[in-house]
């Protein structure tokens, strides 16, 4: 209801003196933030009868190429119906403002049903019926260099890497709390010029929406002050890989349904993270659905290349991140690993979400926690535990998601037929194509 509220009284009041355009932005099946921009002069109108988009931009692959298979053509529209709730200026583009949209049939009001956003919004629906809401975030990890190189060549959380970088995280910090996001941390990452950024929790919808507005961000700031940046889960084949990890908590009213007052899992939380560990290899179609992910998914590298769970396990793909001393139940909460910028947040979210809840619905049990990196055991030992190795490529989980039926249920077959055409494109062409081209084609893209 309060989001409600909020954007009926943005309806009623006009854009900011300053404002130009308004960017109807959405995000494709290669995880690329995708925008058309609205005049000032036209956006009442555009909000309230959206903005015609060709559905056949979703089954474009990043080259531009179109894939039939995906059942879309270039015959077809949809509209673009912005969600006023999520009205939002941007500090580092002058006289521009963003804005979250659905996709619908071009009556405006019914969901088209290859929207990833609506799909997530479905999801949310079959937990609420349940009972239940969740709260989630996303991490960001990326590379930042100046004309000279990488800002720092400090090691993992070097202090020092925080001064030559200070005017950006200043800069950053100030332009999320000027788009109402909380910033909670920051600090050096593995890789020369590496860093990472966590933001704070909100509802699931809210959460995913926020995480695009944080890539336009931390992109938006560096462009401004004529750095270079890069997510790509893996731009360098010898440095560190770009994790951006989910956190994910489950309520049930204002209490916790995932951990017991001790902070350990509940019953409920035990089928919730089972069922992300049964569902893995088909999340991971798209929570890291790139060629890339699969570069930086491997052993050693805490990015987990193991469907394990354990606490404050981070070369487990599921890690139960230990909670706040005092506030174990309300800040435990389930992190998942293989996630990177690649992916579209509201279908990795609502994967992820679908996944947990068919775990909870089966009483499905994970058995006992990984308390130690799954690289170290044999492979007789990890097959005794039942941890498997997490797909070795894009294939491999497209192959598990088109087996998925829970998920296609969920988030729709004509939305998973579209995602697993483009996928599989970007698959064939990285084929063949050398790894360092792989790798730095993503890290131009993302």
């Amino acid at each position: 209801m309060q989001a409600e509220r909020e954007a009926q009284e943005k309806v009623a009041r006009p854009l900011p003196e300053d404002t130009l355009w308004v960017r109807f932005v959405f995000v494709d099946h290669a995880g690329i933030p995708k925008a058309k921009a609205v005049h000032r002069d036209g956006f009442d109108g555009r909000a309230r009868a959206g903005v015609g988009l060709a559905k056949g931009v979703l089954a474009l692959d990043p080259s531009g190429a179109l894939h039939p298979e995906s059942g879309l053509s270039p015959v077809g529209e949809c509209r673009l119906v912005p969600d006023l709730s999520t009205l939002t200026a941007l500090p580092f583009a002058r006289g521009q403002a963003m804005v979250s949209v659905d996709m619908t049939e071009p009556d405006a009001s019914t969901p088209w049903e290859g929207c990833p956003r609506s799909a997530l919004k479905r999801v949310l629906e079959r937990l609420s019926d349940r009972g239940y809401r969740t709260l989630a975030s996303f991490e960001a990890e990326f590379y930042v260099w100046d004309a000279e190189g990488p800002l720092d060549r400090t090691p993992y959380a070097g202090s020092y890497a925080l001064t030559p970088a200070a005017e950006f995280v200043a800069e950053l910090a100030q332009t999320l709390e000027e788009m109402g996001i909380r910033p909670e941390q920051c600090h050096a990452e593995v890789g020369q010029g590496n860093l990472e950024l966590s933001v704070g929790e909100d509802e699931a919808l809210a959460a995913a929406d926020k995480r695009v507005m944080v890539l336009e961000a931390i992109r938006g700031v560096a462009h401004r002050m004529g750095l270079g940046t890069t997510m790509a889960p893996k731009p360098y084949l010898e440095g560190a890989g770009n994790g951006h990890h989910l956190h994910v908590s489950l309520y049930e009213d204002d209490a916790p349904v995932l951990f017991d007052p001790s902070g350990t899992l509940s019953g409920r939380g035990s089928g919730f993270v089972a069922g992300i560990l049964e569902h893995l290899p088909a999340v991971m179609a798209f929570s890291a659905p790139s060629p890339n992910s699969y570069q930086r998914l491997a052993p050693g590298m805490w990015a987990s290349a193991y469907a394990a769970y354990g606490l404050d396990n981070r070369e487990a793909a599921v890690r139960l991140a230990s909670p706040v001393a005092g506030r174990e139940s309300a800040t435990a909460n389930v992190e998942l690993k293989p996630v990177d910028v690649t992916s579209n947040p509201y279908l990795a979210l609502a994967a992820v979400l679908a996944a947990g809840m068919d775990g909870m619905d089966r009483g499905l049990d994970p058995g006992e926690p990984t308390m130690v990196d799954p690289a170290t055991l044999s492979d007789e030992e990890r097959a005794s535990r039942g941890i498997p190795p997490l797909p070795a490529s894009p294939d491999e989980a497209l192959d598990a998601l088109e087996e998925d039926h829970a998920l296609i249920e969920a988030l729709g077959e004509p939305l998973v037929r579209t995602h697993v055409a483009v996928a599989r494109a970007q698959a064939k062409i990285a084929r063949e194509l050398p790894p360092e081209e792989v790798a730095s084609t993503a890290a131009m893209l993302y």
